[in-house]
C-alpha cells in the first residue's frame, strides 16, 4: 500500500490532541501521583506518537529513524547543546527581568518534583523518558509531517513554537521554544532520533541535578549565614532590576561563546561532503560580536546605576 504523504497540518491535528489529552488526562494524574504521574504522561505521548503514525499509515522507521549515532555526531550534539544552553539563557534573564515573582514560583515547584522521589527516579523520569517520548511526538510524527517545507528555518522556527507552546508555561516558553528549535535543527542535520534525544536529554539532565545541589547548598547557605557576624545594614542590596539587566548583559556577552558553538557543533553534525557556506560563518561571529558589545553596555549600565544609587542613598 503506498504511503500517505503528511503534510504540516496533520502534524497540529496530533498536536492539539495531544494537549487535550494532556490537560485533561496528564495534568490531573500529576495533580494525583506526583513523579510518577509524570511518568505515566510521558508513557501516554509515546502511545499517541506511534500511534499517530499506525493511524495515518507511515513507515515506522522513517517517522522514527533510529541507528546509532558515530562518535563525531554524538560530540557536535554536545557541544551544540552547550551553545544551545547559554543561548536559552538569555531568554530565561529576560523573563525574570519582568517576572522574577512568576519565575521563581514556577522553578521552584519543578525544583520540588525533580527532587521528590531521589535522584535516580528524577534522571530516569525528568531526563530519559521525556527525551524518548517526547522526542517520539515533536522530532518524530510532528517533524515528520514537515517534511514538504523546504526552508530549514521555517522548520526550525515552526516546531520551537509548538514545543514551546507544548509546555503550558509562559514564563518557559522562551527556554522550551530555543530547546525545541535546536533539537529539531539537531534531528535535520543527523536524521537520527537518537541525536535530539541526547539533546533532549542532557538538557533535562542538568536541573535535576541543580535541584539537588541546591538542597545541598542551601543546608550549607544556612549554616554559613548563621556563623556570619556581618550585619544586614552593611550588605550591598541590588535592586532587582539591576541584577536582571546585568544578568542579561552576562548572557548576552557568552553569545560571542554561544553562536560559534553552536556552528562548531553543527560541523561535526553535518552529513559527508556538505559544506557550511562562508557567509553563514561570517554572520554568526558578526551577531555574536554585536551580542557581546550589547551585552558589555548593558553590564556596565547596570553596574554605574547601582554605583549611583548607593551613592546618592549615602
Amino acid at each position: 500500500m503506498e504511503q500517505k504523504k503528511l503534510k504540516p497540518w496533520h502534524g497540529i491535528v496530533v498536536f492539539v490532541a495531544v494537549m487535550v489529552v494532556f490537560v485533561f488526562v496528564a495534568i490531573p494524574i500529576q495533580a494525583v501521583l506526583g513523579l510518577f504521574g509524570v511518568a505515566i504522561t510521558e508513557l501516554i505521548l509515546l502511545a499517541m506518537a506511534i500511534g499517530a503514525a499506525l493511524l495515518f499509515k507511515q513507515n515506522l522507521k522513517e517517522v522514527f529513524p533510529i541507528k546509532l549515532p558515530k562518535l563525531r555526531e554524538a560530540l557536535g550534539v554536545l557541544v551544540f547543546w552547550l551553545g544551545g544552553f547559554l543561548l536559552a539563557m538569555m531568554g530565561n534573564m529576560a523573563v525574570a527581568l519582568l517576572f522574577p515573582q512568576e519565575l521563581n514560583a514556577v522553578s521552584g515547584d519543578l525544583n520540588s518534583i525533580f527532587s521528590s522521589e531521589g535522584m535516580v527516579f528524577g534522571i530516569l523520569i525528568v531526563s530519559f523518558m521525556p527525551a524518548i517520548c517526547e522526542e517520539a511526538v515533536h522530532r518524530g510524527f510532528i517533524l515528520h509531517t514537515f517534511k514538504g517545507v523546504k526552508k530549514p528555518w521555517v522548520i526550525v522556527l515552526s516546531m520551537g513554537i509548538i514545543f514551546g507552546l507544548f509546555h503550558l508555561s509562559p514564563y518557559r516558553f522562551i527556554q522550551t521554544a530555543v530547546l525545541g528549535g535546536c533539537a529539531t535543527w539537531v534531528m535535520l542535520k543527523t536524521e537520527n532520533m537518537v541525536c535530539p534525544a541526547i539533546y533532549h536529554g542532557v538538557n533535562n539532565l542538568l536541573p535535576v541535578l541543580v535541584s539537588f545541589a541546591l538542597q545541598d547548598a542551601a543546608e550549607a547557605a544556612t549554616a554559613v549565614a548563621e556563623s556570619q557576624s556581618v550585619s544586614a545594614a552593611t550588605a550591598v542590596e541590588v535592586p532587582g532590576w539591576m541584577a536582571a539587566v546585568g544578568g542579561i548583559g552576562t548572557y548576552m556577552m557568552l553569545g560571542l561563546v554561544a553562536l560559534p558553538l553552536m556552528l562548531a557543533g553543527t560541523a561535526l553534525m553535518k552529513k559527508k561532503g556538505e559544506k557550511i557556506k562562508g557567509k553563514h560563518v561570517a554572520a554568526v561571529f558578526i551577531i555574536a560580536g554585536a551580542m557581546f558589545i550589547i551585552g558589555l553596555g548593558m553590564l556596565i549600565g547596570a553596574s554605574v546605576a547601582l554605583v549611583m544609587e548607593q551613592g546618592i542613598a549615602m
